[in-house]
């Protein structure tokens, strides 16, 4: 009996449009078994065929422009990896509206028109995948849309930026600057030249949206993510966080409470017991609580390979659909309009770092201020400082409204000893 032939079309090929093609064909024969089928790339489009890849393409299925692949009838299968919102929604919508089916790893493109992708591939009777586009290699995007989609999710957060957890990790280990440590991941490959998406909590933030918009069945705005960075983490913050049992992560945070969702990234202190402290380097992890469980999922957060073996996983899927007439079985799962809470109403114990002059009566003034803004304090620590000179001062508040906070810190500011002040949560 003949097989048959499912064509696929490749738009970008970079790392990880690559690593798919790499992953596909070593596992080609194999995938080809089990699905009863033949998978033929017949296109591979990018830029530039100069850069050396991990793979070697045959000179027939190169090429540099998109109409190669958007106006060929026989392709079943569009992975889009060219990155960013334009001209890849564009393209994506093009394919879409075909009933075709799109597998992308591209997690701008999903936090940010995700929603309209999904509404066009369900009026047109195509299909769009894209676990590749949230913790590169762990399978978390299915999971939440099928063995999960009954369990009442209330909590999913994680370290789902690999450059920004092995900086905080090289810190952490070497006690080095923040610009130190950025330099080191440059070095490895780890970070980008110019590392704002990573540094400054935007990638982090795209792929929160992405995760609470399924995790809650909500629609999610990724303007509504709150969003702090790491580059104003300094060693002695990971000293102060290690001597009270914790560590530093920057975490994306998805909480459900009382039928409104709270949205942020920022850096947190993390008791030295929960399941993410231990999550190193550029590896990935997201924490799941349900009424029913709690799960982890660890793993790879980049590399060409891994997020090529999660749209490989994507092929697979929308091939089987294919075979069956089932595409659009799993299709968007989002459909509540939640309200999003405001950071100002969250309440959680916080580390404030006041820099201040170190003069007599420094400690009691800054105390003052923060009692009578309603701050309590649990604990405060000044390092050995030179009098009449600048020093960094911490303080543990007991648990507080951000808010609230947030008037005290004015308070503080407003004192003519102290000069700036930095704040981070504590994520129990």
């Amino acid at each position: 009996m003949e097989k048959r032939l499912i064509n696929i079309g490749i738009l970008g090929f970079g790392t990880v449009g690559s690593g798919a093609v790499k992953v596909l064909w070593e596992q080609k024969e194999e995938i080809e078994k089990e699905l009863g089928v033949e998978l033929r790339i017949k296109k591979i489009v990018d830029q530039d065929w100069q850069r050396q890849r991990p793979v070697a393409v045959p000179p027939e299925l190169k090429g540099k422009n998109l109409e190669e692949v958007l106006e060929d009838p026989e392709l079943d299968i569009l992975v889009e990896a060219i990155g960013g919102v334009e001209p890849a929604f564009s393209v994506v919508s093009r394919f879409l509206s075909r009933g075709k089916t799109v597998i992308t790893p591209n997690k701008e493109l999903i936090a940010k028109k995700g929603r309209e992708l999904l509404d066009l591939a369900s009026q047109a009777g195509g299909e769009l995948f894209f676990e590749g586009s949230v913790g590169g290699g762990i399978p978390i995007i299915q999971t939440l849309k099928t063995q999960l989609l009954g369990d009442d999710i209330s909590e999913v957060f994680g370290i789902v930026n690999g450059t920004t957890n092995f900086i905080l990790t090289h810190m952490s280990l070497y006690q080095s600057s923040y610009a130190e440590s950025l330099d080191k991941a440059q070095e490895l490959g780890y970070a980008e030249p110019v590392p704002t998406m990573d540094v400054e909590g935007f990638d982090a933030a795209y792929k929160i949206a992405i995760l609470a918009s399924l995790s809650f069945h909500t629609r999610v705005d990724v303007e509504s993510v709150y969003r702090e960075g790491i580059t104003r983490i300094i060693p002695q913050d990971i000293e102060f966080a290690q001597e009270l049992g914790f560590v530093v992560k920057l975490l994306a945070i998805a909480k459900l409470i009382d039928n409104a969702v709270t949205l942020r990234v920022h850096p947190v202190f993390l008791p030295n017991n929960h399941p993410l402290s231990g999550v190193n380097g550029v590896e990935n992890a997201i924490f799941v609580k349900s009424r029913f469980r709690e799960l982890t999922f660890r793993g790879p957060g980049a590399g060409g390979e891994a997020t090529g073996a999660a749209l490989v996983g994507d092929i697979i899927e929308a091939v089987r659909n294919i075979l069956f007439d089932s595409r659009g079985r799993v299709g968007c799962t989002c459909l509540r309009e939640l309200e999003v809470q405001p950071i100002a109403q969250l309440e959680t114990q916080y580390c404030i770092r006041v820099l201040a002059l170190d003069v007599p009566g420094v400690l009691g003034k800054i105390a003052t201020e923060f009692g009578d803004g309603g701050v309590s304090l649990s604990a405060v620590k000044q390092p050995v400082s030179t009098p009449g000179k600048l020093t960094n001062i911490y303080f543990l508040t007991h648990s507080v409204r951000e808010e609230l906070l947030q008037k005290a810190l004015k308070r503080v500011n407003d004192l003519e000893v102290v000069s700036d002040t930095y704040t981070i949560r504590v994520e129990a």
